[in-house]
């Protein structure tokens, strides 16, 4: 993928896509010591809280592959399309998110803002909300099917 950015996102983009466990150690090269960070299941403060989530979620998830579908952004603020895939209770699962960037005057992260649906998260391991959250996306697809763009 050619991207077509300023050196902090291709630098932000190319840390994504080869994430590992053993890359977190490397966080500092990308990621300023008071970054603040937020998705919609974490809030961290610092470059060490950054790390306990993200060392969290490798451990959680089994087989994770993260993809950059897309990037863009300037020396101050940009912006990363993505693909996480991962294997939890024997089946795969994919979360499709955008993560928000803001950089410091050094070109690392400042503060990062994920998006993502967490609902299957929250609730989608226990049958009868997972059920229940089911059918309110379907409700939801047909309102918006019925009322249009």
């Amino acid at each position: 993928m050619a991207l077509h950015c300023p050196d902090s996102m291709t630098a932000v983009a190319g840390f994504f896509n080869d994430m590992t466990p053993t890359k977190l150690e490397r966080l500092g090269d990308i990621y300023g010591p008071g970054v603040e960070f937020h998705d919609p299941v974490h809030d961290a403060s610092g470059l060490g809280e950054l790390r306990d989530v993200l060392t969290h979620r490798f451990r959680k998830m089994n087989g994770v592959s993260i993809k950059v579908l897309d990037a863009h952004g300037d020396d101050h603020t940009g912006f990363l399309l993505w693909i996480v895939r991962y294997m939890h209770d024997e089946s795969d699962r994919v979360i499709q998110g955008t993560s928000h960037f803001k950089f410091a005057n050094d070109g690392r992260i400042c503060e990062q803002r994920d998006h993502w649906d967490a609902s299957f998260v929250l609730y989608g391991d226990n049958p009868v909300l997972g059920w229940l959250m089911r059918i309110i996306k379907r409700r939801t697809q047909i309102i918006r099917e019925k009322v249009g763009p």
